[in-house]
């Protein structure tokens, strides 16, 4: 259940952005973000806070027999007591516990010190005639930035593309093709691109359509809301 208050509320978003929930209380949020605006605004904060931390790690692939190691592990591995594995993990628990306070308390440092333009606008994107939310553009001054919150992909030969409606306007401009990550950055907002219009996704030919309007069904939809 979506809290009223709101730093439960603003907990739960920040449990959202990790990815810490599980798959119940996930689609949950996802659900709600479609229709109450202090959880899209609360999730668009983390979001902006937290991704930039992605930057940091180095991507690498584990050694080679890592996962038949820990499977050997898990099969052979025998039940101990409670107490004698209570106590025998003891300094470890400990050790956790610190770690993790450390690790909050640098976090909400990082926070404090690294100054992030907040966004002024934010769209949930969903199929047609649902509620779901899928997924989620937040634009500024830093420009937008379109993110997959599910696991949608177009069909193997085919791509989404990114169509921006201006307020008043009938027909639809590109903002270019999705990446297949989930993921379409621009540096800058374009300039209809403001509080009323429209965003929406279409399946399209890799590399996008071949003229200048939708080819394929648009398959997600939401509204540009100023925050």
């Amino acid at each position: 259940m979506i809290p009223d208050n709101s730093e439960e509320l603003r907990v739960l978003a920040g449990e959202y952005v990790l990815g810490v929930l599980d798959a119940r209380e996930a689609d949950e949020v996802a659900a709600a973000l479609a229709v109450n605006a202090e959880l899209r605004r609360a999730v668009v904060f983390w979001e902006t806070r937290l991704h930039p931390l992605s930057s940091l790690a180095i991507s690498a692939e584990p050694p080679s027999g890592t996962w038949q190691a820990i499977e050997a592990r898990l099969r052979t591995k025998t039940a101990k007591p409670v107490a004698k594995s209570f106590w025998t993990n003891l300094a470890l628990w400990r050790w956790s516990t610190a770690g993790f306070a450390a690790a909050a308390a640098a976090l909400a440092l990082w926070i404090a010190v690294t100054p992030v333009p907040g966004p002024s606008l934010v769209a949930i994107l969903h199929p047609p005639q649902q509620d779901q939310a899928s997924w989620i553009a937040t634009g500024g001054r830093a420009g937008l930035v379109l993110r997959a919150v599910t696991t949608a992909t177009p069909p193997s030969d085919r791509a989404f593309e990114l169509w921006a409606i201006a307020p008043g306007a009938t027909q639809p401009r590109s903002l270019g093709v999705i990446s297949p990550n989930g993921e379409l950055k621009l540096s800058r907002l374009p300039a209809d691109l403001r509080d009323g219009a429209t965003l929406a996704i279409s399946i399209e030919p890799i590399g996008g359509s071949p003229t200048q309007l939708p080819s394929g069904p648009l398959v997600y939809i939401g509204s540009v809301k100023a925050v």
